[in-house]
């Protein structure tokens, strides 16, 4: 079972729900920098199924998928493998110019989402409507991301300095849109990506269509970048931005995916995505805060501080 290292390429049969899921290659090393295997990637999201699944019900997923671990290379995925099994539900989507149909994978259970991460997933990307209602999105997810910085995710001191520096930036920025968003009868929650920046996300009553959703948003960005023109820029080409924080509005599409809380993020220390609190924010120095080996005790602690999102209340355990 997951937790348990092996040697060899083993098939490990586990049970959840009445469905079987195999478990192979549990000594695989997912994150070399840091050493963690492919079983201690399954043990994470076992354990934080309870507060994840919530937030991906009935959502079409993208897999992001490192079959060979982090630095091994990746894929992303939209539509289902032929192999997965029969009792992973999907959900058909006709593309756009009508020549296909794409089967995007859904997650129900324990059992789905551990055959997925086994399947070499290591983030999953959900769509911000549900397969009940896929016209109205029922939330709004909001991406602050500062502009790039080079060099390897895990940095020197230099490099942690600038680092820290650009999440601040993104922090400073994340304050900003919730008093906009506040004045506009909103009020975001927010996480960390679980690399550079920050997500803001408040809850839709599903009034409006994407097209409605992006309109309103845009006006907000808009009348935001333009009373803050040397720290924000709605301007969609990276040449014109000159170091400021883009606001990104067209993200408010169908289709358009977000990442949902207490996923891993393919960075060398596995960090995983975080609801914190906006008092936390205040001090808080980087969005790799938290990984999947600090993670867990965090949520005993706090519970899930994004369940308003979903309808769930589930607290503190």
């Amino acid at each position: 079972m997951p937790g348990e290292r092996q040697s060899g390429p083993q098939v490990e049969p586990f049970v959840l729900g009445g469905k079987e899921v195999a478990f192979t290659h549990l000594d695989r090393v997912y994150f070399p920098a840091v050493g963690y295997t492919k079983a201690e990637v399954l043990d994470y999201y076992l354990q934080i199924a309870p507060f994840l699944l919530p937030h991906v019900k009935d959502r079409p997923l993208t897999l992001e998928r490192y079959p060979e671990g982090v630095q091994n290379g990746s894929f992303f995925q939209k539509n289902a493998s032929s192999y997965f099994p029969p009792w992973l539900r999907t959900y058909p989507v006709e593309r756009r110019d009508g020549k296909k149909i794409v089967n995007f994978p859904l997650v129900d259970d324990e059992a789905d989402l551990l055959y997925l991460v086994n399947q070499g997933t290591i983030t999953f990307h959900t769509q911000m409507s549900r397969i009940t209602d896929s016209v109205h999105p029922d939330v709004m997810v909001l991406d602050v991301d500062p502009p790039e910085i080079d060099g390897p995710d895990i940095a020197r001191d230099g490099q942690k300095t600038q680092r820290s520096a650009q999440f601040r930036l993104a922090a400073e920025v994340a304050v900003l849109l919730r008093e906009q968003l506040r004045a506009a009868g909103f009020d975001p929650v927010v996480k960390t990506s679980g690399k550079r920046g920050l997500h803001l996300a408040f809850r839709l009553d599903r009034h409006m269509d994407y097209t409605e959703a992006r309109a309103q948003l845009g006006r907000l960005f808009a009348e935001l970048a333009e009373r803050n023109p040397n720290l924000l820029t709605t301007l969609i080409r990276k040449n014109r931005r000159e170091g400021r924080v883009y606001l990104d509005a067209l993200r408010m599409s169908p289709g358009a995916t977000i990442v949902p809380p207490y996923v891993i993020r393919p960075t060398a220390e596995a960090t995983v995505s975080m609801p914190i609190t906006w008092e936390e924010l205040d001090s808080l120095q980087d969005g790799r805060a938290f990984t999947i080996k600090t993670a867990l005790a965090r949520m005993e602690r706090t519970g899930d501080l994004w369940a308003g999102l979903t309808g769930s209340e589930r607290g503190a355990g």
